[in-house]
This record gives structure tokens, C-alpha cells and sequence, in this order.
């Protein structure tokens, strides 16, 4: 087995390996820290999306019973503990999303980092069937403007999501798509090794496009928007 092949394997399914990708990871302190990496990060997104709300309405509830209760000292420690929760809980909730959209950010880019061979793929995708293929996992898109070189089903954060390339006016340029995500969120950049990319959510997934080298924002934004809109 290949680095590339053991990469692979890795990506889509950190937990369960065979014996010939657990000889590669013995051999290979990089597929090990890899391996590490996506189960730490797989074990992040299932704690946050797991975790359990704050009912709605609690808030309310307390302060209304507070206010028209008897006046025992519980009842003012109440009160107190509602006006902490009413500033924590919701910063606590826009932290926690924050983390939980990074995390998801962060696989995504690792998995395009992490699999460069896909990007010289030239298999010459049909527009009926990438379109096809977006809506099984919720995304409707207009025809591609650009020829489409590369689909993938891939795994990622332990979602099924689709990674795919275009022939860009400037050369590939190559999109994930993971389903998902929670209600829509600005966009957001990330940089690794040289590799840029931009993510935003949308239809409840995260999208996002990437690029190496010296492609600036308003370059990703306007690819996006080219082949997403």
C-alpha cells in the first residue's frame, strides 16, 4: 500500500483499518499524526453535534416565575442565575458554532490537501450526471460553466460530501461540498501549505472552493459564486 492508497483509506474511515493500512501507520509517523488528527476532529463534530440544546424558552420561563413569585432569597438567587444565563448561554452557543464550523473547515481543506492527485484527474464529467449528483446530497446547481474534470463521494468529518474540479480560467480549481451545517454563516478563509479556501453555508452544507498559490479572496468568491450560484 502507497502513501496516496493509505491516505485514502484513512480519510474515509479513520476508526476501522486494515491490517495493511495498520502496517503503513506503524511504519509512517506522518500517516500516524494524520490518523490522530481525523479522530481527534471526528470526535470534536460528533461532541458538537451531539451536545444537547438549551430548551427554548427557558430563559423566559425563569424570569417570568421569578418576577411573579413569592420574593424568597431562591427566588433572587434565581433571578441572579437567569441574568447569567441570559449572557452566557448565548455567547456559550456562538462560541460553540464558531468551534463547530472551524472544525468542519478545517477537514475539508485537509481533505483537499491531503489528496492533490484529485486534481489532476480528467475524467470529464457530464453536467446531467454532477448535478445528479449534488442533489442526492441536497445541493441543487445550475449547469457548470466550466468543464468539470473530477466527482468524488468522499468521507469527511464522517459525512458522505462530494469533492470536485473544474477546468477554471486559470486552471483546476476544486470545490467540497459537506452536508450538514447549521442555518447560513459569513464566509470564512483558511490558508494551509499554500492552499487557500474560502467557505460559506448554504442549503445545509458547508461549501467550499480552494485554490493554491496566490489566489486572493475576491478570486474564490467569484468562483464560487461562477459555479455555485
Amino acid at each position: 500500500m502507497n502513501e496516496f492508497e493509505a491516505r485514502r483509506e484513512l480519510l474515509a474511515d479513520p476508526r476501522r483499518i486494515s491490517p495493511e493500512l495498520a502496517q503503513a501507520i506503524a511504519a509512517d509517523p506522518r500517516l500516524a499524526a494524520l490518523r490522530e488528527e481525523l479522530l481527534a476532529t471526528d470526535d470534536e463534530m460528533h461532541r458538537i453535534l451531539t451536545e444537547a440544546p438549551v430548551p427554548e424558552g427557558l430563559a423566559d420561563r425563569i424570569v417570568l416565575r421569578s418576577r411573579y413569585a413569592s420574593r424568597s432569597r431562591w427566588g433572587l438567587a434565581l433571578a441572579a442565575a437567569v441574568a447569567a444565563l441570559a449572557i452566557g448561554v448565548p455567547s456559550y452557543l456562538r462560541i460553540r458554532t464558531y468551534d463547530g464550523e472551524l472544525a468542519r473547515d478545517r477537514a475539508m481543506i485537509e481533505h483537499v490537501a491531503q489528496n492533490e492527485g484529485e486534481v489532476e484527474d480528467d475524467a470529464r464529467i457530464e453536467p446531467a450526471a454532477f448535478r445528479a449528483s449534488l442533489a442526492r446530497i441536497g445541493v441543487a446547481v445550475p449547469a457548470p460553466r466550466w468543464r468539470v474534470r473530477h466527482l468524488a463521494n468522499c468521507v469527511i468529518a464522517g459525512i458522505e460530501s462530494r469533492h470536485f474540479v473544474v477546468e477554471g480560467p486559470g486552471g483546476p480549481i476544486s470545490y467540497v461540498i459537506l452536508p450538514g451545517a447549521k442555518g447560513a454563516g459569513a464566509e470564512r478563509v483558511l490558508e494551509r501549505d499554500g492552499l487557500h479556501g474560502l467557505f460559506v453555508q448554504r442549503a445545509g452544507a458547508t461549501i467550499g472552493v480552494f485554490a493554491e498559490g496566490s489566489a486572493t479572496r475576491e478570486q474564490l468568491e467569484r468562483w464560487m459564486h461562477d459555479v455555485l450560484a
